[in-house]
Protein backbone atom coordinates (compact mmCIF):
# COMPACT_ATOMS: atom_id res chain seq x y z
CA UNK A 1 0.00 0.00 0.00
CA UNK A 2 1.11 3.69 -0.76
CA UNK A 3 0.08 6.04 1.36
CA UNK A 4 1.17 9.64 0.98
CA UNK A 5 1.60 12.49 3.51
CA UNK A 6 1.02 16.33 2.40
CA UNK A 7 1.90 18.38 5.67
CA UNK A 8 0.79 21.80 3.50
CA UNK A 9 -1.58 20.71 1.54
CA UNK A 10 -2.16 23.87 -0.96
CA UNK A 11 -4.89 24.96 -3.75
CA UNK A 12 -3.01 25.30 -6.59
CA UNK A 13 -4.46 28.05 -9.14
CA UNK A 14 -2.27 28.27 -12.33
CA UNK A 15 -2.83 31.51 -14.67
CA UNK A 16 -1.57 32.11 -18.44
CA UNK A 17 -0.97 35.62 -19.32
CA UNK A 18 0.84 36.94 -23.25
CA UNK A 19 3.57 38.43 -21.18
CA UNK A 20 4.21 39.15 -17.53
CA UNK A 21 4.48 43.03 -16.94
CA UNK A 22 5.96 43.93 -13.95
CA UNK A 23 4.04 47.03 -12.15
CA UNK A 24 1.57 47.27 -14.96
CA UNK A 25 -2.14 45.86 -15.94
CA UNK A 26 -1.67 41.93 -16.94
CA UNK A 27 -4.28 39.92 -18.58
CA UNK A 28 -5.55 36.62 -18.19
CA UNK A 29 -5.71 34.27 -21.18
CA UNK A 30 -7.04 31.20 -18.81
CA UNK A 31 -6.75 30.17 -15.22
CA UNK A 32 -7.29 26.55 -13.66
CA UNK A 33 -7.08 25.33 -10.05
CA UNK A 34 -5.85 21.90 -8.80
CA UNK A 35 -5.77 20.26 -5.44
CA UNK A 36 -2.21 20.16 -4.33
CA UNK A 37 0.77 19.85 -2.13
CA UNK A 38 3.53 17.51 -3.17
CA UNK A 39 2.25 14.45 -1.50
CA UNK A 40 -1.44 15.04 -2.98
CA UNK A 41 0.32 15.19 -6.57
CA UNK A 42 1.90 12.10 -6.05
CA UNK A 43 -1.43 10.44 -5.46
CA UNK A 44 -2.53 12.02 -8.51
CA UNK A 45 0.17 10.82 -10.61
CA UNK A 46 -0.45 7.27 -9.30
CA UNK A 47 -3.70 7.41 -9.75
CA UNK A 48 -2.98 8.40 -13.26
CA UNK A 49 -0.54 5.65 -13.95
CA UNK A 50 -3.50 3.16 -12.84
CA UNK A 51 -2.69 2.58 -9.44
CA UNK A 52 -3.86 3.98 -5.80
CA UNK A 53 -2.70 5.51 -2.67
CA UNK A 54 -4.26 6.76 0.17
CA UNK A 55 -3.72 10.49 0.77
CA UNK A 56 -3.16 11.97 4.21
CA UNK A 57 -2.12 15.07 5.94
CA UNK A 58 -3.04 18.37 7.16
CA UNK A 59 -6.32 20.18 6.09
CA UNK A 60 -7.98 23.12 7.13
CA UNK A 61 -10.75 23.93 3.79
CA UNK A 62 -13.02 20.68 1.89
CA UNK A 63 -12.04 22.05 -1.41
CA UNK A 64 -8.88 19.54 -1.77
CA UNK A 65 -11.23 16.69 -0.65
CA UNK A 66 -13.86 17.42 -2.85
CA UNK A 67 -11.50 17.62 -5.69
CA UNK A 68 -9.71 14.15 -4.56
CA UNK A 69 -13.54 12.54 -4.68
CA UNK A 70 -13.98 13.58 -7.44
CA UNK A 71 -11.23 11.78 -9.76
CA UNK A 72 -11.45 8.90 -6.85
CA UNK A 73 -8.46 9.41 -4.55
CA UNK A 74 -8.99 7.54 -0.99
CA UNK A 75 -8.13 10.04 1.43
CA UNK A 76 -7.86 10.70 5.07
CA UNK A 77 -6.92 14.13 6.03
CA UNK A 78 -6.42 15.83 10.08
CA UNK A 79 -8.76 18.31 10.17
CA UNK A 80 -7.21 22.00 11.51
CA UNK A 81 -8.38 25.15 12.07
CA UNK A 82 -6.62 26.88 9.92
CA UNK A 83 -7.41 28.04 6.12
CA UNK A 84 -5.36 25.55 3.36
CA UNK A 85 -3.12 28.12 1.59
CA UNK A 86 -3.15 28.88 -1.90
CA UNK A 87 -0.34 28.55 -4.53
CA UNK A 88 -0.56 30.97 -7.48
CA UNK A 89 1.54 29.75 -10.56
CA UNK A 90 1.77 32.47 -13.39
CA UNK A 91 3.05 30.70 -16.43
CA UNK A 92 3.85 32.96 -19.45
CA UNK A 93 3.40 32.11 -22.36
CA UNK A 94 5.74 34.57 -24.07
CA UNK A 95 8.73 33.69 -22.88
CA UNK A 96 7.81 29.84 -21.49
CA UNK A 97 9.15 30.91 -17.66
CA UNK A 98 6.95 30.00 -14.74
CA UNK A 99 6.82 32.99 -11.43
CA UNK A 100 5.44 31.13 -8.23
CA UNK A 101 4.09 33.03 -4.99
CA UNK A 102 3.25 30.26 -2.65
CA UNK A 103 1.96 31.30 0.82
CA UNK A 104 3.21 29.36 4.35
CA UNK A 105 0.52 27.84 5.43
CA UNK A 106 -1.48 27.71 8.63
CA UNK A 107 -0.47 27.55 12.10
CA UNK A 108 -0.50 23.79 13.11
CA UNK A 109 1.05 21.79 16.07
CA UNK A 110 2.84 18.59 17.02
CA UNK A 111 -0.33 17.51 18.17
CA UNK A 112 -1.86 17.48 14.70
CA UNK A 113 0.73 15.58 13.86
CA UNK A 114 0.53 13.11 16.24
CA UNK A 115 -3.14 12.78 14.82
CA UNK A 116 -1.45 12.24 11.73
CA UNK A 117 0.52 9.47 12.94
CA UNK A 118 -1.93 7.59 13.95
CA UNK A 119 -3.92 7.91 10.73
CA UNK A 120 -1.12 6.61 9.12
CA UNK A 121 -1.10 3.65 11.23
CA UNK A 122 -4.76 2.69 10.52
CA UNK A 123 -4.35 2.47 7.42
CA UNK A 124 -0.78 1.16 6.96
CA UNK A 125 0.19 -2.38 7.05
CA UNK A 126 3.34 -3.93 7.38
CA UNK A 127 5.50 -3.10 4.57
CA UNK A 128 3.48 0.19 3.37
CA UNK A 129 5.34 3.01 1.34
CA UNK A 130 4.66 6.23 3.02
CA UNK A 131 5.79 8.86 1.05
CA UNK A 132 6.58 12.17 3.24
CA UNK A 133 7.36 14.99 0.75
CA UNK A 134 7.12 18.85 0.57
CA UNK A 135 6.82 21.89 2.87
CA UNK A 136 5.66 22.15 6.31
CA UNK A 137 3.95 24.70 7.93
CA UNK A 138 6.55 27.57 9.80
CA UNK A 139 5.04 26.49 13.13
CA UNK A 140 6.23 22.91 12.88
CA UNK A 141 9.94 22.31 13.94
CA UNK A 142 12.30 21.41 11.60
CA UNK A 143 12.72 18.27 12.59
CA UNK A 144 8.87 17.03 12.05
CA UNK A 145 9.61 15.06 9.38
CA UNK A 146 12.58 13.07 11.47
CA UNK A 147 10.37 12.25 14.06
CA UNK A 148 7.96 10.79 11.88
CA UNK A 149 10.38 9.08 10.32
CA UNK A 150 11.48 7.44 13.43
CA UNK A 151 8.34 6.68 14.69
CA UNK A 152 6.73 4.67 11.44
CA UNK A 153 10.23 2.52 10.94
CA UNK A 154 9.32 1.04 14.70
CA UNK A 155 6.19 -0.26 12.76
CA UNK A 156 8.12 -1.67 10.21
CA UNK A 157 6.84 1.08 7.14
CA UNK A 158 8.83 1.89 4.30
CA UNK A 159 9.98 5.96 4.27
CA UNK A 160 10.56 7.82 0.96
CA UNK A 161 11.50 11.44 1.22
CA UNK A 162 11.17 14.20 -0.79
CA UNK A 163 11.89 17.44 1.27
CA UNK A 164 15.00 19.89 1.19
CA UNK A 165 16.15 22.57 3.11
CA UNK A 166 16.35 21.94 7.16
CA UNK A 167 13.48 19.26 6.76
CA UNK A 168 15.76 16.95 4.68
CA UNK A 169 18.84 17.81 6.82
CA UNK A 170 17.02 16.46 10.45
CA UNK A 171 15.09 13.89 8.27
CA UNK A 172 17.83 12.13 7.14
CA UNK A 173 19.04 11.38 10.83
CA UNK A 174 15.70 9.01 10.96
CA UNK A 175 17.63 7.17 7.78
CA UNK A 176 14.41 7.27 5.44
CA UNK A 177 14.93 4.07 3.01
CA UNK A 178 14.40 5.82 -0.40
CA UNK A 179 15.17 9.77 -1.32
CA UNK A 180 14.85 12.14 -3.92
CA UNK A 181 16.38 15.34 -3.91
CA UNK A 182 16.76 17.51 -6.99
CA UNK A 183 20.47 18.93 -8.22
CA UNK A 184 19.87 22.53 -6.67
CA UNK A 185 18.91 20.88 -3.13
CA UNK A 186 21.90 19.12 -3.12
CA UNK A 187 24.04 21.59 -3.90
CA UNK A 188 22.70 23.65 -1.20
CA UNK A 189 22.90 20.45 1.21
CA UNK A 190 27.02 20.16 -0.05
CA UNK A 191 27.38 23.81 -0.33
CA UNK A 192 29.07 22.83 -3.81
CA UNK A 193 28.40 22.40 -7.63
CA UNK A 194 27.05 18.63 -8.53
CA UNK A 195 27.74 19.10 -12.35
CA UNK A 196 29.11 16.25 -13.03
CA UNK A 197 27.82 12.20 -13.19
CA UNK A 198 31.41 11.41 -11.22
CA UNK A 199 30.08 14.11 -8.29
CA UNK A 200 26.05 13.05 -8.21
CA UNK A 201 27.62 9.52 -7.67
CA UNK A 202 29.65 10.51 -5.02
CA UNK A 203 26.91 12.47 -3.60
CA UNK A 204 24.78 9.79 -3.74
CA UNK A 205 27.25 7.12 -2.19
CA UNK A 206 27.62 9.86 0.81
CA UNK A 207 23.41 8.83 1.57
CA UNK A 208 23.78 5.30 0.76
CA UNK A 209 26.86 5.31 3.41
CA UNK A 210 24.47 6.09 6.19
CA UNK A 211 21.85 3.77 5.73
CA UNK A 212 19.66 5.52 2.87
CA UNK A 213 19.11 2.40 0.24
CA UNK A 214 17.94 4.18 -3.29
CA UNK A 215 19.35 7.57 -4.12
CA UNK A 216 17.11 9.36 -6.84
CA UNK A 217 17.85 13.06 -8.10
CA UNK A 218 16.14 14.23 -10.73
CA UNK A 219 18.31 16.76 -12.71
CA UNK A 220 15.55 18.56 -14.82
CA UNK A 221 15.77 19.28 -18.34
CA UNK A 222 19.26 16.94 -18.01
CA UNK A 223 17.49 13.39 -17.00
CA UNK A 224 18.09 12.42 -13.61
CA UNK A 225 20.55 9.81 -11.76
CA UNK A 226 20.16 6.71 -9.17
CA UNK A 227 21.88 5.08 -7.15
CA UNK A 228 21.89 1.92 -4.69
CA UNK A 229 24.56 -0.18 -2.75
CA UNK A 230 25.59 -2.10 -5.60
CA UNK A 231 25.19 0.30 -8.82
CA UNK A 232 24.41 4.09 -10.81
CA UNK A 233 22.56 5.01 -13.97
CA UNK A 234 22.40 8.12 -15.56
CA UNK A 235 19.31 9.07 -17.23
CA UNK A 236 19.03 10.87 -20.18
CA UNK A 237 15.86 12.88 -20.65
CA UNK A 238 13.11 12.96 -22.77
CA UNK A 239 13.43 15.87 -25.51
CA UNK A 240 9.60 17.41 -24.98
CA UNK A 241 7.97 20.91 -25.01
CA UNK A 242 7.54 22.40 -21.69
CA UNK A 243 5.08 23.56 -20.86
CA UNK A 244 5.41 24.21 -17.29
CA UNK A 245 8.34 22.57 -14.72
CA UNK A 246 5.62 22.62 -11.60
CA UNK A 247 4.93 18.95 -10.39
CA UNK A 248 7.77 17.43 -12.58
CA UNK A 249 9.87 16.28 -9.07
CA UNK A 250 6.16 15.05 -7.92
CA UNK A 251 5.48 13.24 -10.91
CA UNK A 252 8.72 11.35 -11.01
CA UNK A 253 8.70 10.23 -7.35
CA UNK A 254 5.05 8.87 -8.06
CA UNK A 255 6.36 7.03 -10.91
CA UNK A 256 8.91 5.31 -8.67
CA UNK A 257 6.47 4.03 -5.83
CA UNK A 258 4.09 3.23 -8.43
CA UNK A 259 6.76 1.17 -10.15
CA UNK A 260 8.06 -0.58 -6.54
CA UNK A 261 4.52 -1.21 -5.72
CA UNK A 262 4.34 -3.58 -8.68
CA UNK A 263 7.09 -5.03 -8.43
CA UNK A 264 8.69 -3.51 -11.60
CA UNK A 265 12.30 -4.42 -12.31
CA UNK A 266 14.83 -1.53 -11.99
CA UNK A 267 14.99 -0.43 -15.97
CA UNK A 268 11.29 -0.26 -16.10
CA UNK A 269 11.09 1.69 -13.22
CA UNK A 270 13.92 4.36 -14.02
CA UNK A 271 12.21 4.65 -17.60
CA UNK A 272 9.09 5.17 -16.02
CA UNK A 273 10.31 7.76 -13.60
CA UNK A 274 11.66 9.94 -16.21
CA UNK A 275 8.53 9.48 -18.85
CA UNK A 276 5.99 10.31 -16.26
CA UNK A 277 8.13 13.48 -15.29
CA UNK A 278 8.52 14.38 -18.97
CA UNK A 279 4.84 14.33 -19.75
CA UNK A 280 4.37 16.18 -16.30
CA UNK A 281 6.00 19.35 -17.93
CA UNK A 282 3.66 19.19 -20.76
CA UNK A 283 0.71 19.60 -18.97
CA UNK A 284 -1.13 22.78 -17.48
CA UNK A 285 -0.93 23.28 -13.71
CA UNK A 286 -0.47 20.27 -11.67
CA UNK A 287 -2.54 17.47 -14.00
CA UNK A 288 -0.93 14.18 -14.53
CA UNK A 289 -0.12 12.71 -18.17
CA UNK A 290 -1.79 10.15 -18.90
CA UNK A 291 -0.43 6.53 -18.69
CA UNK A 292 -1.02 6.00 -22.14
CA UNK A 293 1.69 8.83 -22.95
CA UNK A 294 4.00 7.68 -20.65
CA UNK A 295 3.92 3.92 -21.81
CA UNK A 296 4.65 5.26 -25.40
CA UNK A 297 7.55 7.03 -24.21
CA UNK A 298 9.24 4.90 -21.92
CA UNK A 299 10.70 3.17 -24.84
CA UNK A 300 12.69 6.56 -25.32
CA UNK A 301 14.35 6.74 -22.21
CA UNK A 302 18.13 5.62 -22.50
CA UNK A 303 19.54 3.97 -19.22
CA UNK A 304 23.45 4.41 -19.01
CA UNK A 305 25.43 2.07 -16.41
CA UNK A 306 28.15 4.21 -14.92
Amino acid sequence: MIITVTLNPAIDKTIEIDGLTQGGLNKVVCSNTDPGGKGINVSKVIKSLGGESMATGLLGSSYIENALNKVGISHDFVRISGETRTNLKVFDRRTGETTEINESGPEVSMQDIDCLYEKIITHATAGSLIILSGSAPKSLPRDVYKTLIQKLKEKALKIFLDAEGDLFRQALEGKPHIIKPNRHELELYFERKLDTRTSLREASQHFIERGIEKVFISLGAEGAFYSDSKRSYYLNPLQVKAHSSVGAGDAFVGAVAYALENQYGLEKLLKMAVATSAGAVMTVGTKPMDSIWVLKNMEHVVVTAL
